[in-house]
């Protein structure tokens, strides 16, 4: 049986992914054991690759693109190959399709084009769509907790920061260290208004800091921030830890994002209008660690208002957040 293409291969070329004039990362596709001329790659995008060396294009018509799926002819200075191409949320189908490819082209001798027609057809169930598109609540919400993941917690504490993202596993807060933990509030409102959706929500756990970041955002077809570019800088930032990209990406699938959103008339454009950070103390607006809702109360939602609350300065929060840093979760 041929080897292809693995989950760790790919995480490689995910460390390794390009940039500039570089226009893919590659390694040789093992089969049986030893490097073959088949080449696993990786785009900029992070988009996945199985390079075939070829003779010529098709003979006939070339394989219909499906959904996350596209077959290619490409002519590069080493010679033709046959390209087929996912994003990366589609890794757990496009691997074991590799393989089955890389089994009829390298061990079967069979010629590549049709090979590929004829497991494209095969494997036709397996990409049809198996999810909506992300809808607006969420893009604000995901948007908010990226532009933190980004901007404070990665330049402090390095790759670790994916590992304190909590907000994909629906935990209290969006970020859980052993001794801080922040909860991140976005809105597209002109006011600094979040709607408050658990009773534990800005209650800390003992031997905890909670921070509160509110973000506002406006929503304009000029903006110049969306969620693809968001990850594509967080993945910059990430490129030299493959372990904690391919946690960052996998908490990414498990929010519904991928690649194809990128050309998505669903994806929202942003402009961020503020970013605060607040200390929750004795004089944030939430309701006291002792209320109690009344017997049969089973949930209680509230909005608080920021407008006149002094917020901490960025210095004052980069220092909190390094000062927590420990291992562990609390």
């Amino acid at each position: 049986m041929a080897d292809g293409p693995t989950a760790q291969q790919w995480a490689r070329l995910r460390a390794m992914r390009p940039s500039g004039d570089q226009v893919l990362a590659t390694e040789p596709v093992e089969v049986g054991g030893v490097a073959s001329l088949l080449l696993a790659g990786m785009d900029e995008a992070g988009h996945l690759h199985l390079l075939i060396p070829v003779a010529a294009g098709p003979a006939g018509a070339r394989s219909p693109d499906l959904n996350g799926l596209k077959v290619r002819h490409l002519r590069l200075e080493t010679g033709d190959v046959l390209d087929l191409s996912a994003p990366p949320s589609h890794e757990p189908v496009f691997t074991p399709f590799c393989r089955e490819i890389v089994e009829a082209v390298a061990a079967q001798g069979r010629n590549p084009w049709k090979a590929v027609d004829a497991t494209v057809r095969a494997w036709q169930s397996a990409w049809k769509p198996v999810r909506q598109e992300m809808d607006k609540t969420t893009q604000v919400g995901l948007f908010g907790e990226l532009l933190v993941l980004r901007e404070l917690m990665i330049p402090q504490l390095g790759p670790a920061a994916v590992g304190q993202w909590s907000g994909p596993d629906s935990e209290r807060h969006d970020f859980v260290g052993e001794r801080l933990r922040i909860e991140v509030k976005t809105t597209r409102k002109s006011r600094a208004e979040h709607e408050i959706s658990r009773l534990d929500q800005l209650r800390a756990p003992p031997g905890c800091r909670l921070l509160f970041v509110s973000i506002q955002l406006e929503q304009s077809v000029g903006g110049e921030e969306t969620l693809a570019t968001q990850v594509d800088a967080i993945v910059d930032l990430l490129r030299g830890d493959a372990a904690a990209l391919d946690d960052f990406m996998t908490k990414m699938a498990s929010m519904d994002w991928s690649e194809e959103m990128r050309s998505s008339g669903a994806l929202l454009r942003f402009s961020v209008r503020s970013a605060d950070v607040y200390a929750v103390d004795d004089d944030f607006p939430r309701l006291p660690d002792d209320f109690r809702p009344p017997s049969g109360v089973v949930a209680v939602k509230y909005m608080i208002d920021l407008a006149n609350l002094p917020s901490l300065g960025m210095d004052e929060a980069i220092d909190i957040v390094r000062e927590a840093n420990q291992c562990g979760v609390c």
